[in-house]
């Protein structure tokens, strides 16, 4: 009876570490919702995303309080609070403000290029508490009869089953670290994939998003909403949970893949595989076909 009554001690201990992590995100200006914050634990994998009312909800350790979050989110400053200072409170975020340059209008000859068009198998590669993927295009004389974005190709693994929602951005590279940088495009556009859905192609002519002249990157931005969720254990809560869509993954035989980096615990870092010989050659099934 002794034993019993002290495993359900134990259990209660346990139980009461684990909390409901929530809150709100709200424009400073505006007050409506932040949709699709990134909401990342710093120097960790655990993270979730703002929906579409600007709340956001995750079951975490109770210490996790003491550490610090960093709140990414399109169009607006990179925030970092404590977690202690955001569980069950709102925050106000501040939206960047930026002088649009000169518009100058010339000639249009029509005259467009593929990058890194996808040929070979697609695969998936899952990467636990991967926000971002960002894969980087560089300018080159591939490129010179072209400099605007026209569309985005961006395909997907198999494993990806349900509808779900997703976002991409587009950086441009800081050229002292070499990291993604700043948001080239400045249109929130979150997008559904349809169950059974592979492939996605993007249009984004109507933006005139010009590539830089030390490159570009176009990242895959994960949604970690109950949206897209999968796999879900509904009696062990604890259990880790998936989201989808899972980018896929392909085979450029004849490059290797240096400049991809992605995004988790609030910070970028370099894609490890690429030093794996086996998949130094891969990269994230997305092609960009740019026009004059």
């Amino acid at each position: 009876m002794k034993k019993i009554l002290f495993l359900l001690l134990i259990s209660s201990q346990l139980f009461s570490q684990k909390i409901n992590f929530n809150g709100t995100l709200l424009d400073f200006d505006t007050k409506e919702p932040v949709v699709y914050a990134n909401i990342s634990f710093l120097n960790s994998d655990k993270g979730i995303s703002s929906q579409e009312n600007g709340k956001f909800d995750l079951l975490i350790d109770k210490k996790y309080l003491e550490n610090k979050i960093h709140i990414s989110c399109l169009n607006y400053k990179d925030t970092i609070v404590f977690a202690k200072d955001l569980f069950k409170k709102t925050v106000y975020l501040k939206s960047n403000v930026e002088v649009l340059d000169e518009i100058v209008l010339t000639k249009k000859i029509n005259k467009e290029v593929v990058l890194d068009e996808v040929k070979k198998k697609v695969e998936g590669i899952h990467s636990s508490g991967m926000r971002m993927i960002a894969k980087y295009f560089p300018s080159s004389k591939k490129n010179k009869c072209c400099s605007y974005i026209s569309t985005i190709e961006i395909h997907f693994s198999k494993r990806h089953s349900n509808q779900s929602k997703f976002r991409f951005r587009i950086f441009d590279k800081d050229k002292k670290t070499g990291l993604p940088k700043n948001d080239l495009l400045k249109v929130n556009l979150p997008l559904i994939l349809k169950e059974g859905e592979l492939k996605l192609i993007v249009d984004l002519e109507e933006y005139d998003i010009e590539m830089p002249e030390n490159g570009l990157f176009v990242a895959f931005e994960k949604l970690f909403i109950p949206f897209n969720e999968y796999g879900k254990n509904e009696v062990d809560k604890n259990a880790k949970v998936f989201y989808s869509p899972v980018v896929g993954f392909t085979k450029y035989p004849k490059k290797k893949v240096n400049d991809l980096y992605f995004y988790v615990g609030g910070n970028w870092r370099k894609w490890g595989l690429s030093k794996v010989k086996h998949y130094s050659k891969y990269a994230p099934a997305i092609s960009l076909k740019l026009t004059n």
